[in-house]
């Protein structure tokens, strides 16, 4: 059987599976705008509760990972402290925080560096990945 294709206004053809299962997971979700990540799989770029976030979901409705922003204050304290031993002197503009269908939650912190911007990615732990 061949997945109904639904056409949004970016151009981006997202499967009615992927669409649904971004539905049932995120149902307050406002201001999605959908990519393609990959060949098969999709990133679904919304608002919920007043925060940024995206959500990665392949074509046949699989969830493989969520990226929420979260306010600095709310970033565990270790994961602070690797991050400002790892990059002294670095300016945060984000956070976010991870969950992938793994398992395996992290932390990225976008930062300013000596005038270029970077991400980095930490465990629970505060270890660089």
């Amino acid at each position: 059987m061949f997945s109904q294709i639904i056409s949004f206004a970016q151009k981006t053809k997202v499967t009615t599976e992927a669409q649904k299962a971004f539905q049932t997971k995120f149902p307050t979700a406002k201001e999605v705008k959908w990519e393609m990540e990959s060949k098969n799989d999709y990133e679904a770029s919304f608002v919920m509760d007043g925060k940024k976030g995206s959500a990665n979901f392949s074509g046949k409705g699989e969830w493989m990972e969520t990226e929420m922003a979260i306010p600095q204050a709310n970033t565990p304290k270790a994961v602070m402290d690797g991050f400002n031993k790892a990059f002294a002197g670095a300016t945060i503009k984000e956070v976010y925080k991870i969950e992938s269908k793994e398992g395996k939650n992290y932390f990225e912190i976008e930062y300013s560096l000596k005038g270029k911007t970077k991400e980095a990615k930490l465990d629970l732990t505060g270890k660089i990945m």
